[in-house]
C-alpha cells in the first residue's frame, strides 16, 4: 500500500488589501481582526500535528501561520517561494485599494501575454507558473507526511490547477485556462483545500471554511 501525503493548502486570513485598505505594498499588508480570528479558527482545527510548516514570506501569510506554529512548536517551519502572483508590481499597490487597482487587473488579464511583466520587479505568467511547478515537484518529494502551506489564493490555484491539468503550458491559452479557473473556484480566506499525493497522483479536495471563534454557531 502506498504511503500518502496530505498537504494542507491554507489560504491567509482576510488582509488590509482584502479589505480594500490603502497599504504599502503586498509584502508588507497585515491581517485585519477578522484575518487574526480565522487564523486562531486554522490553527484549532488541526486534529493531528504537521510535521512541516511552510509559510511565504509576505506578512499576511506569515501571521496567518503564527498561530499554528505556536500550538505546534514541534513542527519544523520553513519559508518556501510560495508568495502571490503579483504581475503589476509592488509600486502600483502602494497607497491603493483593490477597486484603484481593478482597470489594471482588467487590463493585464485581457491581453492575456504570458511574458507580459507589469513594471520592473513584477512578474510574468512564464515565470510565475515556473514557480509554482518548483513548489509542486517539493511537496512531491518531501518526505513529510503532512504538511501545511501558508500561501495566497492565486500560488494556491495556480498548484491546485497545476496536479488536475497535469502539466500545462506557461502560453497564451495555459494562462486563459488558468483566468478562468482562478475565476471560477472558490477559494476565501482563511479556507483550507486537502491534497492527498500519492505514487504521483494528487486528489485535490473542496475549500473548507472554518468557523470563526465567537460566531454564532
Amino acid at each position: 500500500m502506498l504511503e500518502s501525503t496530505i498537504v494542507h493548502l491554507l489560504r491567509h486570513g482576510q488582509s488590509e488589501l482584502n479589505a480594500s485598505v490603502p497599504t504599502d505594498g503586498p509584502e508588507s499588508a497585515r491581517l485585519t481582526e477578522v484575518g487574526e480570528r480565522q487564523a486562531r479558527a486554522i490553527a484549532a482545527a488541526f486534529d493531528a500535528a504537521p510535521e512541516l510548516i511552510v509559510v511565504s514570506s509576505f506578512r499576511r501569510a506569515r501571521e496567518t501561520a503564527a498561530v499554528t506554529r505556536a500550538r505546534f512548536p514541534g513542527a519544523r517551519f520553513e519559508e518556501w517561494p510560495v508568495e502571490e502572483f503579483h504581475y503589476l508590481g509592488a509600486a502600483a499597490y502602494r497607497g491603493t485599494t483593490k477597486r484603484d487597482r481593478r482597470p489594471h487587473v482588467a487590463a493585464y488579464w485581457q491581453a492575456c501575454d504570458p511574458l507580459s511583466i507589469g513594471e520592473p520587479g513584477a512578474e510574468s505568467f512564464v515565470t510565475f507558473l515556473a514557480r509554482v511547478q518548483a513548489v509542486r515537484e517539493r511537496l512531491e518529494r518531501a518526505r513529510e507526511r503532512r504538511i501545511a502551506v501558508f500561501s495566497h489564493k492565486k500560488f494556491l490555484h495556480a498548484l491546485m490547477w497545476s496536479w488536475i491539468e497535469g502539466r500545462p503550458a506557461a502560453d497564451a491559452a495555459g494562462m486563459a485556462r488558468f483566468r478562468e479557473y482562478d475565476r471560477g473556484q472558490p477559494f476565501p480566506n482563511g479556507s483550507c483545500v486537502e491534497v492527498e499525493l500519492a505514487g504521483g497522483v494528487a486528489r485535490v479536495g473542496e475549500p473548507r471554511v472554518r468557523d470563526l471563534p465567537g460566531d454564532a454557531a
